[in-house]
């Protein structure tokens, strides 16, 4: 026995002693009866698994365990073809690491799934270098970039380079570019499903410039095909975020990931909000046989979907549906209800404020609550933001700021609801005596 192969026997092992771990608590339910899937697959990133039977594994587990769940209880279409991962599908790359990755998928895979991944720069490689692709090549027996045919539909996967000079070389773009053409050629009004780490540049939520998730490395080959569906993560920006989806030339998806949530809030990068280390979102992807997609964001913790996309403009040349600069001319800015009031409270010399959730129309949310507070003369004495917590399972009907102190006076206090468009809301407002 090869030592590979006796560390993932060991991983195995301990993995299948702690199955009960990652069985699904609830099944989520299908509501789209006139959609009937001819594919099925989920598609995730950023378990960062270190070792066998740690949080990675179980929630990779748990999340082909809930898709099972949800494919079984589909009258029509009972399959899970595929379950992709597009790169940090371990931590620090040890070979421990990507053991407890086959391990957690093998255990709970059934016939007839295929398992597809990616490498990446980022975690992937950390502790090994560019040899974890061998590694990982080693231990799975998949190519480390790949073109595979399921159920008619075509799969694109790349990973980082094993060179140490580049991430991504001329030479995986070029062959990139020679499948996207290959599978176009074989399938025109199909959608091709390409996986790779980082996102595109400014395009889904958390691949903007001042996030500093995204590369254009492939823009312009993507720009020739808008058949191509681009599935990424690496930011671990919310799914079911609006922003989450992006159409122009081709789409890109924001899969979420496993691991934790991450904002940019006014240029602050990094952000990481209470509870967002409960974060585990992945996607469930269906398509029908007039090649719409239906994506769903699953959140694994709560088995539940957060959120849907159904795209059904894959071979237009620009797509307007999921567009950002359109949907964002569509949109209106918050309301909060007409019996909203902004609640003051003071414990211990400081004061707390906390509102009621405003109102969106469409697939529109709030993003977040700035909160103003100025004295007599205008002046602002104080400021914050908190963010709306729509990205969890369940959203809370209040949003409560930081607690701040103001020196003896009158002050007014402002709250404005802003959306994922940048619209402002009218303010709610109220006056401290102090």
């Amino acid at each position: 026995m090869s030592f590979y192969s006796l560390i993932l026997s060991i991983c195995i092992a301990v993995t299948t002693f702690l199955a009960p771990l990652a069985t699904p608590v609830a099944t989520p339910e299908n509501n789209d009866d006139d959609f009937v899937p001819v594919l099925r697959f989920v598609a995730t990133s950023d378990s960062h698994i270190i070792t066998p039977g740690d949080i990675g594994s179980t929630r990779v587990a748990k999340m082909i365990n809930t898709t099972y769940a949800y494919a079984d209880a589909d009258a029509d279409y009972t399959a899970l073809d595929a379950v992709l991962f597009s790169g940090d599908i371990t931590d620090d790359g040890a070979i421990i690491s990507y053991a407890s990755f086959v391990a957690a998928t093998d255990n709970v895979l059934r016939e007839g799934t295929e398992r597809l991944a990616v490498v990446a720069k980022s975690h992937d490689c950390s502790n090994y270098g560019k040899k974890a692709l061998g590694i990982f090549t080693e231990l799975t027996g998949q190519e480390t970039d790949f073109h595979r045919i399921i159920n008619g539909f075509h799969f694109i996967g790349i990973s980082t380079s094993d060179s140490e000079e580049y991430q991504y070389t001329e030479e995986q773009v070029k062959w990139l570019d020679e499948q996207l053409a290959q599978a176009v050629a074989d399938a025109p009004d199909q959608p091709v499903f390409v996986f790779n780490h980082e996102h595109v540049l400014n395009t889904v939520f958390g691949s903007r410039s001042n996030d500093g998730w995204g590369l254009d490395v492939f823009t312009e080959v993507f720009e020739k095909y808008p058949q191509v569906i681009d599935i990424s993560g690496h930011s671990h920006y919310p799914a079911n975020d609006p922003r989450a989806i992006w159409q122009d030339t081709f789409t890109a998806l924001n899969d979420g990931g496993l691991s934790y949530y991450e904002f940019t809030v006014y240029n602050e990068t990094s952000v990481h909000p209470s509870g967002s280390k409960t974060m585990t979102q992945a996607l469930v992807i269906e398509v029908d046989a007039e090649n719409r997609v239906l994506v769903k964001v699953l959140d694994v913790n709560k088995s539940k979907f957060v959120d849907e996309y159904l795209i059904d403009n894959v071979t237009d040349a620009q797509k307007t549906k999921y567009n950002h600069e359109y949907r964002a001319s569509l949109s209106t800015a918050p309301v909060f209800s007409e019996d909203a009031q902004l609640k003051v409270s003071k414990i211990a010399g400081k004061y707390t404020v906390k509102i009621p959730q405003a109102e969106t129309t469409g697939d529109n949310k709030v993003y977040l609550y700035r909160l103003t507070v100025t004295d007599e003369n205008g002046n602002v004495v104080h400021t914050d933001w908190a963010l709306s917590e729509y990205y969890f399972a369940t959203v809370p009907d209040t949003v409560k700021f930081d607690s701040f102190k103001v020196s003896a006076g009158t002050y007014n206090v402002n709250v404005v609801a802003e959306d994922v468009w940048g619209n402002i809301s009218t303010p709610l407002t109220t006056t401290i005596n102090k």
